[in-house]
């Protein structure tokens, strides 16, 4: 029957007198026998990425003078992705106007409409509906009225609306306007509203502003309140100004009941896909201030310092660019704040510090130092790579804060300063016509403090190697220099034993071999999965390779006791003898699993994934300085032997990992150190973390730590019915016997809200917020 219907449609349009109507009309029968539609020259009904507009129906009735064809049952107008379907059409050849009625229902870029009536330009989609509802993907915005009228610019009128993010016919809670306007690029404007809950009346507004665009919008972020032992209550209310499609800024105004307002900003910057900045700076009058360390309000009074002052801020920064091209790439970090104790106050937050430190950390890789440190680093860095060289410059200041608001005098700080350093590398190579490889870095700085000695300095480290392949064993023996030459401004607070000469200088020798292997066999373990409809999902280890990694390096370091006499700025000024044997066992187990799966074709076919589920690695060293070693016998024994270190990385799953390192003295016969993380995750229930550290004191002849630390960590986020998310953290001195941090989350995802209640108690502060998010909304740069 439907093959009939085609047929007579083409026939009918073939002898439609209109020239017009013959251009704009391409009808042809589908393979379904359904019939296309509108599509035609110049000015045809297009969707917005140019598809044409195919049209079918149970039945269509074309007069031969008639201005439009008339289609009954299961209409579909279709452009790509975009449709309109109804019991009903009439279209209108001229126009390209579409009149639809009964059970009315369209998808247009995204977001759906059902109405009982619609009629809609297939040229603009402008149009209105009757009786509609109106459904925005994203962020999730449902909106109805007896009345709607869709405008360019996916721009909507109506009178009486209903708008709400929740689901079902009656939602948790809506917006219920006399009149209104929605831009789904901006913002839905209401009008005489009221906030309904479960269709109850709460609260009257004469006019509101929501958001419902689908990108990042300017409007005000997810207030926060709550309340802290040493601040006092806290309520935050962030205004985001998305400024345009490279750059957005984020202005927060927190208020601190103990200590006053603290404004603060956040700007954002991505040019191009070689430069992206974040800038942030917050300030606080505070009204309290600690100018006496035995204050007992001071919850930091551990650290011998005072904090006298009132005005307290912090600016902090980092930018990822190039210079004139992206080949010299830029790096800048920016850390500087008013006092020792602002960050360790205000560390929670949309605008405190383990916010910034997350953003910092996710979308730049760079870290920032931790909130008690008491120096804060800030850096430049240009650099540049070829194929065989690179240079860099490299600027950093550290402030630091012991010798800030009345602690110690400025005058007196010995921080030091590298302004600037310039390295220099050139990677491996072949020297030609030998056998031989090159490589080697040259670095220069100049150092400055307020209070110290201050000088430049070059160090050159080139070294030569020859890798020599003997059977299933490589062999690298290699050998270089270390020449350093200091030119030296001021010796001021320098050490008794430094030479006072204007130009020092040093040579060492350093050598080494090192001798490598690895073996592999490949075990098969069981046969694959049998390919058929009924064994889809099916999966089997169908073989393990075990690699054995044998390495034996030997390391020497020229002894040259007269280094005491060199300036003193960093590490590379006192470079310690060498002369020790280190050997290592690596065991790598990786499996091979092959899951029977659905083809592209709909037919069954294997799919093979790979995961290495086991590491486990073996160290031990031996100093044979040491074993020669003849001074203080009598106080500390010799021990050539280094502590023997294992390390296993297990993850038999993909929602299960181990990572354990383990010291063991075979002197002490005791464990050394030990480092431990377990963590079993799912994205849909949650995961669960146990941690554990420990170290123990020592004293040796080559190393003491008069402290020993056992420090337990337990992690946990349960994701329960009902949208609730329960969540907790728990860490743990266990030689001190104190708590070190107990946090409790507990929220409620909401299909169309989100709740959250924080609990947290630190060593130094307790806290209670409460998070609430109405229309969740991403305010990322895109």
């Amino acid at each position: 029957m439907k093959i009939k219907l085609a047929i007579i449609f083409i026939l009918s349009m073939l002898l439609v007198a209109s020239s017009a109507l013959a251009d704009d009309l391409q009808n042809t029968a589908k393979a379904s026998s359904a019939v296309k539609g509108p599509a035609g020259k110049g000015e045809a009904a297009k969707a917005s990425k140019g598809e044409p507009w195919k049209f079918s129906a149970d039945r269509v009735v074309a007069e031969h003078d008639s201005e439009y064809v008339q289609a009954y049952g299961n209409v579909t107008f279709r452009s790509g992705k975009n449709y309109l379907k109804a019991d009903f059409a009439r279209f209108y050849q001229a126009t390209k106007w579409v009149y639809l009625k009964g059970n009315v229902q369209a998808h247009w870029n995204g977001d759906f409409y059902q109405a009982e009536e619609a009629e809609f330009d297939l040229k603009n989609m402008v149009g209105w509906l009757k009786k509609g509802r109106v459904f925005v993907a994203s962020p999730h915005v449902y909106f109805e009225s007896e009345f709607i009228e869709k405008h360019n610019g996916a721009t909507y009128t109506f009178k009486d609306a209903k708008v709400t993010a929740c689901d079902g016919e009656n939602p948790l809670w809506s917006f219920e306007s006399g009149e209104g306007d929605i831009t789904l690029n901006g913002w839905a404007n209401l009008w005489h509203s009221t906030f309904k809950v479960k269709g109850v009346p709460v609260l009257y507004s004469p006019y509101i502003n929501l958001p419902v665009k689908r990108k990042r919008q300017s409007g005000m972020l997810t207030p926060e309140v709550g309340s802290s032992d040493k601040l006092g209550a806290k309520a935050s209310v962030p205004l985001y100004w998305a400024i345009n499609d490279e750059m957005d800024a984020t202005f927060y105004a927190e208020y601190y009941g103990k200590r006053g307002f603290r404004p603060g900003i956040e700007f954002r910057h991505t040019q191009d896909v070689n430069s992206k900045g974040e800038w942030h700076a917050d300030w606080i009058y505070d009204d309290k201030s600690f100018d006496n360390e035995s204050d007992g309000d001071n919850p930091f009074s551990s650290d011998g310092l005072i904090r006298s002052n009132h005005n307290r801020w912090w600016v902090r920064s980092k930018y990822n660019g190039y210079l004139g091209n992206p080949d010299w790439q830029t790096f800048l970090d920016i850390d500087v704040v008013s006092d020792q104790d602002y960050l360790r106050e205000f560390r929670s937050g949309a605008n405190g510090y383990e916010k910034t430190r997350d953003q910092f950390v996710s979308e730049f890789g760079r870290d920032i130092q931790a909130a008690d440190a008491q120096n804060r680093t800030s850096t430049a860095l240009v650099s540049r790579s070829w194929d065989k060289y690179a240079l860099s410059a490299r600027i950093e200041y550290t402030d630091s804060l012991v010798y800030r608001n009345g602690n110690n005098p400025s005058s007196k700080d010995p921080t030091l300063q590298h302004l600037p350093q310039i390295d220099a590398y050139a990677f491996k190579d072949y020297i030609p016509g030998t056998p031989l490889e090159w490589e080697g870095s040259i670095r220069g700085d100049y150092f400055w403090r307020e209070y110290g000695m201050s000088g430049g300095r070059i160090d050159m480290n080139p070294s030569v190697s020859m890798p020599v392949k003997l059977g299933y064993v490589t062999i690298m023996p290699r050998a270089g220099v270390r020449a350093t030459s200091y030119m030296i401004g001021s010796f001021q607070n320098a050490s008794s034993e430094v030479s006072r000469d204007s130009m020092q200088g040093r040579l060492l020798g350093e050598a080494g071999i090192s001798a490598f292997s690895e073996y592999y066999r490949v075990f098969n373990v069981s046969d694959a999965p049998a390919v058929s409809n009924s064994s889809i999902g099916e999966s089997n280890w169908v073989s393990v390779k075990h690699s054995f990694i044998p390495r034996l390096e030997y390391n020497w370091v020229q002894d040259d006791p007269d280094q005491e006499k060199l300036p003193y700025f960093d590490a590379r000024d006192r470079i310690s003898s060498q002369n020790d044997i280190t050997f290592s066992l690596t065991n790598v187990f990786d499996r091979k699993a092959a899951t029977v799966v659905r083809g592209r074709n709909g037919l069954p076919v294997l799919s093979n994934s790979y995961l290495e589920f086991l590491r486990f690695r073996v160290e031990q060293g031996y100093d044979i300085d040491e074993a020669r070693r003849t001074v203080e016998l009598d106080e500390y024994e010799s021990r050539p032997f280094s502590d023997t270190m294992g390390e296993v990385l297990v993850t038999p799953l993909n929602w299960v990992s181990l990572r354990s390192r383990t010291w063991f003295s075979p002197y002490l016969l005791d464990v050394t150190e030990n480092e431990n993380v377990l963590k079993v995750f799912d994205d849909n229930y949650g995961y669960l973390l146990f941690g554990y550290d420990y170290l123990r004191a020592i004293d040796e002849y080559k190393r003491q730590s008069d402290d020993s630390m056992q420090v337990v960590r337990y992690g946990a986020k349960a994701r329960l019915p009902y949208g609730f998310v329960l969540g907790g953290e728990f860490r743990s001195d266990l030689n001190a016997g104190r708590d070190l941090e107990k946090t409790a989350t507990l929220g409620w995802n909401h299909q169309c809200f989100s709740l959250e209640f924080v609990a947290s108690k630190t060593t130094v502060d307790e806290r209670y917020s409460v998070n609430f998010n109405l229309f969740p909304m991403d305010n990322y740069l895109d």
